[in-house]
């Protein structure tokens, strides 16, 4: 009794051990490399920070890299400097080569992380996304996540037909121009400007070497650019990547290694989406890490 008592609380609470013989299989497959899930829930208000890199230098640290890292990857994005230092860390512990594989979402700022990677491995039904800033605005009483160069491109017109106005009443112009706070104008432009930077370097060291930096700003505007991506949730499947020259590997959706990825995200969904001990999961077959 007591064992089927403990074995339903596992279950219940979806411990690690359940998760352990996804990890150990996908390991196997992947010819015994160190891979670490890390998860965090879209219904977060918790987003990729430095807490974050600060984890998974310490699973680096203490684990056998010496076959290289695949970092299994589902999070809705965050901070881009934490992405960056999580690319670097990952790189930088390595003893072969850097992957990641995304077995539903890897948004914005996760997405950054893949693309410093040097292998990205997804499904047909895995997403990435854009990676331009975002930023509160209210409308009337409703909060809105809007992109940091529509707010200052929106600036920058209403600035120019100001300065260009001859004739005429220039007063709705300064109405509108004073519900802009100049400063925070050009961090908004420091900000975007950040976020391609990352790509640019991190693709420059990695998958696209072969490239310049023009020619790599040219292949990220479906990243960069929200005159292309319409909306920053729209999804970048394999489908719409295919021009970017990305090092980008299709796992099959009937193959082992994909019910395993996907299983091991069924799991950990449902432990951050539930939320009692942490929004967070960073996880390897030896270490489980919760957080807030």
């Amino acid at each position: 009794m007591a064992r089927a008592f403990e074995l339903t609380q596992k279950e219940v609470t979806q411990h690690h051990s359940l998760r352990k013989p996804l990890i150990e299989k996908i390991k196997k497959i992947r010819d015994g490399r160190l891979v670490i899930s890390f998860f965090i829930s879209f219904q977060s208000r918790s987003p990729l920070g430095p807490e974050d890199a600060n984890m998974i230098e310490e699973v680096l640290v203490n684990s056998d890299t010496s076959k290289g890292v695949t970092l299994l990857l589902d999070a809705p994005g965050g901070d881009g400097l934490a992405a960056e230092r999580i690319i670097q860390l990952c790189k930088k512990y390595s003893k072969k080569d850097f992957e990641t594989i995304v077995p539903a979402r890897a948004k914005s700022a996760a997405t950054m992380v893949c693309l410093g990677s040097d292998r990205i491995l997804m499904g047909a039904t895995s997403e990435l996304g854009p990676i331009d800033p975002q930023i509160p605005m209210k409308f009337g009483d409703t909060w809105q996540w809007v992109a940091a160069q529509h707010v200052i491109r929106t600036y920058d017109q209403l600035m120019s037909d100001a300065v260009a106005l001859i004739q005429g009443n220039i007063e709705p112009y300064l109405q509108q121009l004073a519900q802009f706070n100049a400063t925070q104008i050009q961090m908004l432009r420091s900000a975007t400007k950040l976020s391609e930077s990352i790509a640019i370097s991190s693709l420059k060291r990695g998958m696209l070497k072969s490239l310049n930096e023009d020619e790599i700003k040219t292949r990220i505007k479906c990243f960069t650019d929200p005159d292309i991506t319409l909306s920053h949730g729209r999804a970048l499947s394999i489908e719409h990547l295919g021009d970017c020259g990305l090092n980008i590997e299709e796992i099959n959706l009937r193959s082992e290694l994909w019910r395993n990825a996907r299983d091991l995200y069924t799991r950990s969904t449902f432990v951050v989406d539930r939320g009692e001990s942490g929004r967070k999961l960073l996880e390897t077959l030896d270490s489980s890490y919760q957080a807030s």
